[in-house]
């Protein structure tokens, strides 16, 4: 405080409690946007996946295709390459031993038990959805097709829903679990 009759230099006098109050609040305003902003970006990566987020190996944990204790592996890639391979837990051996000499039986069988898959894939909607685009499929008709199935992943689970399985029938939620 200056002395009777001389000015106080400019800077040094306190700021009032008005004025501590709306330096506070102003604060308290930047803050608060600050964390709704870091929140909502937090929010949207959680929610959004994409190629490189998902990217890794999954085991089958259940197709309804393939029994409740279906075998398969599904390959990301994060360069956007897949291959996926699905089967029932037994299928059975060609009397035969060879491949290329089997019965209408075994084969019928084989083709009944089991898919394969493999191409590029892409992350849609915001990541709530996988499209295969398949080179090549032990179905032929997938050949050179695009399927878009819904994506949910939570957790070490990824869920996707075939909407027009190669057997026929009603769609299905396919499980699979990371491979660590």
């Amino acid at each position: 405080m200056a002395a009777p009759g001389h000015a106080e230099p400019v800077g040094s006098a306190a700021p009032t409690n008005k004025f501590k109050g709306e330096i506070v609040n102003r604060l308290s305003v930047h803050f608060a946007i600050a964390s709704v902003l870091l929140l909502a970006l937090a929010v949207r990566d959680a929610a959004a996946q994409t190629v490189k987020s998902i990217a890794g190996s999954y085991a089958l944990v259940s197709a309804e295709a393939f029994g409740k204790d279906g075998r398969g592996i599904l390959m990301l890639g994060a360069d956007g390459h897949y291959s996926l391979i699905a089967a029932r837990a037994a299928l059975p051996k060609f009397a035969s031993g060879a491949r290329t000499k089997n019965t209408p039986e075994e084969t019928k069988a084989i083709v009944d038990g089991s898919i394969a898959h493999f191409g590029t894939y892409t992350i849609d909607d915001g990541g709530k959805a996988i499209t295969f685009h398949i080179e090549t499929s032990t179905f032929p008709n997938w050949d050179g097709t695009t399927q878009k199935r819904v994506l949910k992943l939570s957790g070490s689970l990824l869920t996707f829903t075939v909407t027009a399985p190669s057997g026929g029938g009603a769609p299905n939620d396919v499980v699979w679990k990371r491979v660590k």
